[in-house]
């Protein structure tokens, strides 16, 4: 939805509220300069969900090709399916690290409502942005200030 979101916003009378804009807010909050970015293989490789933060003068890296492989065959074959595993923890944290020893990054983008399974502020090599509780934060506050 959020590669035709401008369109739709465009030709709606409706509010709506974007998953990649939220995100980016956050991380302008939390004043970070450099984000590695999960998730599935399109939104890993898509530019959807990065637009806004390189707008903003935010760097997004996402791991290697490799990695990005072993990242979407983890969340199709165990976590859409309930299942963590220690070693996948271990293996997303290795894939973690290495993008903060390349690349400098300073927070992890969770981009796929299935890792928050996985990865979470206590358990993760670096801080976590869960998008999907970044995005419904964002409604509730919204929805707060209209009641």
């Amino acid at each position: 939805m959020h590669i035709v979101f401008d369109e739709i916003e465009k030709k709606t009378n409706v509010s709506l509220i974007s998953i990649p804009k939220a995100v980016c807010g956050e991380a302008m909050r939390r004043n970070y300069k450099k984000v590695g970015l999960l998730g599935t293989i399109f939104t890993m490789e898509k530019d959807y969900m990065k637009k806004d933060l390189i707008n903003a003068g935010i760097e997004v890296f996402v791991p290697s090709k490799e990695d990005r492989a072993l990242i979407a065959k983890r969340i199709l074959e165990e976590l859409e399916l309930g299942i963590v595993k220690d070693t996948t923890l271990q293996e997303f944290n290795a894939i973690i690290e290495k993008m903060r020893t390349e690349h400098g990054i300073e927070a992890v983008i969770l981009g796929c409502t299935e890792l928050p399974l996985l990865l979470n502020d206590e358990n993760c090599v670096l801080p976590c942005m869960d998008s999907v509780d970044i995005h419904i934060g964002k409604l509730i506050r919204l929805a707060a200030v209209e009641e």
